[in-house]
């Protein structure tokens, strides 16, 4: 085993970090503890272990408790919810739809709701954008770890519906979902911002801003919408941060070397 890890270190410790985050996500469905995130906590736990064994730490994704990174947690679910407000609008926009406000949001659920977003999300950034990703950007590129890991992320994802437009649009838009949280991760150098981006979105789009009424919907639409654009959520969430990432560059670490 020793001579393994010596002879191919990367695809070796790749093919160990997957086999520890899949065992750990099945062994988490065989442990429940009430109020409790089993999966998450032994996800981050796996990445922690693997980055341990090569002598680093959660620095190394950016994922510590200094000012300069904790800020990109905020910053990432402003941004999330807010592009995710204009891609409602415009398609609104495009489709003819109305959109109408609630004057009446169950606060206690709403916040609930915020909150209960988080766990799947941590989850799945740290295995799209954590330790295997590295590893995986070690064993190859950055093109190429992050089209496998785009398609592995499209299938983390219900993403057939019967119809295959349907399977069109929805995989197109994880498409640039997942194009948009890997730029985040290599231009800040941060899993702060991924998650934060990726909380954002999904708290606005299933629980702050619907297509139908709900009990926590700030904004909806108003009668049947003619068609559910999801496509341009992602693409004003791409655009916007892509720009952001541009104009800093400088603050670029660990993942600038690849």
């Amino acid at each position: 085993m020793k001579n393994l890890f010596k002879s191919y270190p990367h695809l070796s410790r790749f093919v160990l970090g997957v086999l520890l985050l899949a065992a750990s996500l099945i062994g988490s469905g065989f442990i429940n503890i009430p109020f409790v995130p089993v999966g998450t906590l032994l996800v981050i736990i796996v990445n922690w272990v693997m980055l341990r064994s090569e002598g680093r730490n959660f620095s190394f994704l950016g994922f510590d408790l200094t000012p300069r990174y904790l800020l990109l947690l905020p910053l990432g679910l402003l941004l999330g919810i807010a592009s995710f407000l204009l891609s409602f609008y415009i398609g609104a926009l495009v489709r003819n739809d109305h959109i109408s406000a609630s004057h009446i949001i169950d606060g206690s659920l709403l916040f609930k709701a915020f909150w209960a977003v988080l766990p799947t999300t941590v989850v799945q950034d740290f295995i799209i954008v954590g330790y295997c990703y590295v590893k995986l950007i070690e064993l190859t590129n950055k093109r190429i770890a992050t089209a496998l890991f785009a398609v592995f992320f499209i299938c983390m994802h219900d993403v057939w519906g019967g119809n295959v437009w349907n399977f069109v649009f929805y995989a197109s838009t994880l498409l640039l979902g997942y194009l948009m949280f890997s730029t985040a991760f290599l231009r800040s150098g941060s899993i702060w911002l991924v998650i934060g981006l990726h909380w954002g979105n999904n708290f606005a789009n299933s629980r702050l801003i619907t297509f139908s009424r709900t009990t926590t919907s700030w904004l909806f639409i108003d009668g049947q919408s003619h068609n559910n654009l999801n496509t341009w959520q992602v693409i004003a969430l791409f655009s916007i941060n892509y720009r952001w990432y541009c104009c800093n560059r400088n603050n670029n670490i660990n993942m600038a070397s690849y």
